[in-house]
């Protein structure tokens, strides 16, 4: 498990000349316990990447004349930390158009603000130092859940060259807000949705009106271009996910025949008490992205109301995943600005912990957070695993990444050193 008090500032390669001249320039990590995540650990191992992609894993790899060779035995190399929901670089006043519950048409890409030192407005190298120091690097970003659809969320890295180095899908789902944190939004302006009852409606409505724009869209005659249908569109034909923040097994519940009812493919988010809808889950193949037990209250709004559910319980990870649910662990950890800094993953590895205490297998708890992720984000032709042909976001842990005194050493994205703790 991960600590960032204290941590060195981040070291960013510095990219002078051609750009391919640095990337090609292979790295290997030799004689570390490799975690490949996808296949068994390998003791002894070597992870070569070239590139910026993963070229070898196993114990006899060619290295190439020429490459940098980082000794690494008694390490464990992995690959990066996948925070599957947070608001890491959106301001606090960008995260919700309260003004209308229904904006599908919003792209939190473009509130995104990962550049340069906070609050100069100057600007600098693209870094996040809190969260490579948790070994993250990548995460999901998304709007706010003051409203019932808030938007398209993207995933995006947490270190890179330029900013469109940092995008790795966009739109990559819809947000969706269920329960009592959009109705209590309205109901304080004494307004509609003010009740679960009308948030449900609602949302009902725009999908029904989602559909009807759909059999009409390619008409000649079709009429000007609605933004916001054609986001729901792509959700509608299964080309991106809809994400249900959902903690009460009632709200769960509408969740899953709402899915059922339009064909989208339905991603829980939060899932406080999704424990006890185990079994409806698993059987749909249903995943969930859980928040935080480590720290519900304190880094994002997924635990808006304790009266939504029958109270957090840290078993959760490891019921679903016994019944076979495909589960993800996430920080939901909220943007900058008034609502603090959005780096919250840095402690994802606490919550792993939590969950391997608990029972869940060490192999489970680390694809919680590295492949399982990436499969629901749809980012896993390129992330959560040490595969070749991948992208080289790998990590260096000094000891077991689920213990409390082990530390990210060196964090590599898209093959750059750019954590290293020493320094």
């Amino acid at each position: 498990m991960i600590r960032a008090i204290g941590v060195a500032v981040l070291a960013m390669a510095a990219l002078d000349g051609g750009r391919a001249d640095v990337q090609a320039q292979a790295v290997a990590l030799t004689g570390g316990l490799v975690y490949p995540i996808s296949s068994e650990p390998v003791e002894g191992g070597t992870v070569l990447f070239v590139d910026g992609r993963i070229a070898a894993v196993g114990v006899d790899v060619d290295i190439p004349a020429g490459a940098e060779v980082v000794d690494v035995t008694g390490s464990v190399v992995m690959p990066g930390i996948i925070d599957a929901m947070s608001y890491y670089g959106i301001a606090g006043e960008d995260m919700n158009e309260v003004p209308s519950p229904l904006t599908p048409e919003l792209r939190i890409i473009e509130a995104f603000a990962p550049f340069g030192t906070f609050g100069s407005g100057e600007a600098g190298e693209i870094r996040v130092r809190e969260l490579l120091s948790g070994g993250v690097t990548a995460t999901y970003i998304g709007p706010g859940d003051a409203t019932v659809v808030g938007g398209q969320g993207a995933v995006v890295k947490t270190a890179g060259a330029r900013f469109d180095d940092l995008i790795v899908r966009e739109p990559a789902a819809i947000d969706i807000t269920l329960g009592g944190r959009p109705a209590s939004t309205y109901r304080e302006q004494s307004r509609s949705p003010s009740t679960r009852m009308a948030v449900v409606a609602q949302l009902r409505d725009l999908l029904v009106r989602a559909q009807e724009w759909m059999a009409t869209s390619d008409a000649a005659d079709a009429g000007p271009r609605n933004l916001g249908m054609e986001a729901l569109a792509r959700m509608l034909r299964g080309e991106i996910p809809a994400r249900v923040q959902a903690n009460a097994t009632r709200d769960i519940r509408v969740a899953i025949e709402l899915a059922e009812e339009f064909g989208f493919e339905l991603v829980i988010d939060a899932g406080a008490g999704a424990h006890q809808m185990r079994d409806e889950l698993a059987d749909r193949g249903i995943p969930v992205v859980l928040g935080p037990i480590s720290h519900p209250y304190i880094s994002g709004e997924e635990i808006p109301d304790p009266g939504d559910y029958g109270g957090v319980d840290e078993r959760n990870a490891v019921w679903l995943n016994e019944a076979g649910v495909h589960v993800s662990l996430a920080s939901f950890s909220r943007g900058f600005g008034r609502f603090g800094p959005g780096v919250a993953g840095q402690w994802l590895l606490i919550d792993a912990s939590i969950a391997r205490g608990h029972g869940m297998s060490e192999a489970d708890v680390l694809r919680a957070v590295t492949l399982s992720p990436a499969e629901v984000l749809g980012v896993a032709d390129r992330l959560g695993s040490l595969e070749v042909g991948k992208d080289a976001d790998v990590v260096v842990f000094d000891g077991d990444p689920l213990s409390i005194l082990t530390w990210a050493t060196r964090v590599y994205v898209g093959g750059q050193l750019v954590y290293e703790r020493e320094n």
